[in-house]
């Protein structure tokens, strides 16, 4: 007698989706929405289902997603596994839900471990467990972090009548004697032009700029108003990723003439912010200082950092908590525990009311079966 065979991914995928558009979705602008918490085994897994402009994206874990109907032609068998376990774990669910889906939704949140929540925590107490993370008071002495919060709490300088690409280069010369650890590895010299400073260490896209006659304040304005430097990165000194580089960057100001900001918004760079602007105001060259009341806040540990469920990304997750949080950094609740071994009940306790923790959607409510 011959095994039966095994469905396919694909097929699998779409058996998948008819049981996810049994259940009422939300609305994310002109998305539709699907939010699961699935059971496998001991562990939980959050499985998010959306669709936009008829093509689905099933997210679940730390995977890559699943696109359905598949871009590609091939079958996926990593995937079968993955799919047959949350096909068992939606038909548990989908029966929970059928019978009572407000009362299912509740024992769902009573069992659900805080490790696969989503909540904010006081970066005051996140120190105090863990005192290794992110220690920027290693990074800046209390003097330093006196001085700057003093150059936060002003107000923003007076407009800079003219801009010319050599005087851009004098704000960069001072922005890379700021931190020569930096460049360690990279050749660094003391005591280079600005313009040589920017040639070995920026982004390398100048879109013109280094071209420019360096004392033309003419030259300057046309190549600023020009398409030359679109898709360029300029003003990216200090090479990062997306979210880790940072900016040194020339604006109009509104009352006119020219502006200059220095923008970081990821805390491993902070420290290296913090001392180019230090270094800029003892040079007493005029700028602002982007993100300034969340700088405020992580300097005095009043902000928020976002708990994010296990398996999570941490690099952006920050962006996935409201706005109104001003959340920058993100743990797992797991790094707690593990960095306490042994006291793992007694914090459970304690994290369970000290943590804010934000709505879950979950998709509970069934279609009438005739709809």
């Amino acid at each position: 007698m011959k095994p039966a065979p095994v469905p396919g991914t694909k097929r699998r995928t779409a058996d998948f989706l008819a049981l996810v558009r049994r259940f009422i979705p939300w609305h994310d602008g002109a998305d539709l929405v699907w939010g699961f918490r699935l059971r496998e085994g001991r562990a939980w897994t959050r499985v998010t289902v959306r669709r936009y402009r008829g093509t689905y994206f099933i997210a679940g874990g730390d995977a890559e997603a699943i696109t359905h109907p598949e871009r590609g032609r091939g079958e996926y068998p990593e995937r079968g596994e993955r799919l047959r376990s949350w096909l068992h774990g939606l038909r548990l669910w989908m029966a929970e839900a059928r019978r009572d889906p407000v009362g299912a939704q509740a024992n769902l949140l009573r069992r659900l471990p805080l490790s696969m929540r989503r909540g904010v925590l006081l970066r005051r107490d996140v120190k105090a467990l863990l005192p290794e993370w992110l220690p920027i008071e290693r990074e800046l002495g209390s003097k330093e972090r006196k001085s700057i919060l003093e150059i936060l709490d002003r107000g923003d300088p007076d407009r800079i009548a003219d801009m010319t690409a050599e005087r851009f280069f004098n704000y960069c010369r001072v922005a890379y004697q700021a931190n020569p650890r930096t460049f360690r590895g990279l050749g660094f010299k003391r005591g280079l032009a600005g313009r040589d400073y920017y040639r070995r260490y920026a982004d390398g896209r100048d879109g013109g700029l280094l071209a420019l006659d360096p004392r033309s304040a003419k030259a300057f304005r046309h190549w600023f108003d020009s398409q030359e430097r679109l898709g360029a990165h300029p003003w990216e000194i200090y090479r990062g990723g997306n979210s880790t580089h940072i900016d040194l960057s020339v604006g109009r100001h509104p009352a006119g003439g020219w502006s200059v900001s220095l923008d970081a918004f990821s805390s491993s760079r902070l420290g290296e912010t913090c001392r180019i602007a230090l270094a800029l105001d003892k040079a007493r060259l005029p700028f602002c200082l982007a993100h300034r009341e969340s700088y405020r806040k992580r300097l005095r540990e009043e902000d928020w950092v976002g708990i994010v469920p296990e398996g999570s990304q941490i690099r952006y997750a920050w962006q996935d908590f409201p706005r109104e949080y001003d959340v920058a950094d993100c743990i797992q609740l797991q790094w707690i525990f593990e960095a306490h071994p042994g006291r793992n009940r007694t914090l459970m306790s304690k994290l369970r009311h000290a943590i804010a923790w934000l709505p879950e959607q979950v998709s509970a409510h069934l279609r009438n079966e005739g709809a």
